[in-house]
């Protein structure tokens, strides 16, 4: 790994972090309680500020959702400042997309974006932004296992996609997997992100209510 892709991967959460500033920055979406009085209700009895409040807790479930079940799989991989990975994982959400925990990533940001811009503009500039910075990270991961396994990860990559699975599931590899971990053992692991995300949404309450 070239050493510009090896600053961009060790400092990957302090360019989300500045992300993350830029966008606390942009004025906040009302509450959907405060986004229409009872007489402005459409016939549907429903907002759009409230529609798009569910589609964010949606991005952040399915995210999260894959994130522990990715961890579940994955042991110690990645983790840190540099690139470390003892096996090549294929196993679980592994088995139908390379990039489980990207993919995962990026549906929070969306929910991060959509919950604080609302139907705003910008919501696609960040999208474009945070799905931009994903796969960036995703072809260095490539690059790198690719390198680290060769053949194994050549043919596992030729018939397990990126981001977006395919049906039929691809067909088990001979790798040797890490030990499948509990659920729980997989939330502790990410309990950094977990905290992460709860004083963004913390901060973004705050942001609707001052």
């Amino acid at each position: 790994m070239s050493k510009a892709k090896a600053f961009f991967y060790r400092f990957r959460g302090y360019i989300l972090g500045v992300l993350a500033i830029i966008l606390f920055l942009m004025p906040a979406s009302p509450l959907p309680s405060s986004a229409l009085s009872a007489s402005e209700l459409p016939a549907s009895g429903l907002s759009a500020s409230f529609v798009l409040c569910f589609l964010a807790i949606l991005f952040y479930l399915f995210g999260v959702a894959l994130r522990i079940s990715a961890r579940r799989h994955i042991g110690e991989h990645t983790r840190g400042k540099a690139h470390e990975a003892e096996t090549l994982v294929t196993s679980g959400p592994y088995s139908r997309i390379r990039h489980p925990l990207y993919v995962s990533n990026f549906l929070i940001a969306c929910g991060v974006v959509v919950l604080h811009l609302g139907a705003s503009p910008w919501v696609f500039l960040f999208v474009f932004l945070v799905g931009a910075f994903e796969v960036a990270l995703s072809r260095m991961e490539d690059s790198f296992l690719e390198a680290r396994f060769g053949e194994e990860w050549r043919n596992w990559a030729k018939v397990t996609p990126a981001f977006i699975a395919r049906l039929p599931v691809s067909p088990k590899t001979n790798a040797s997997n890490p030990e499948k971990r509990s659920i729980w053992r997989a939330f502790v692991a990410d309990t950094s992100t977990w905290a992460w995300l709860l004083v963004v949404n913390f901060l973004l309450f705050l942001l609707k209510i001052f």
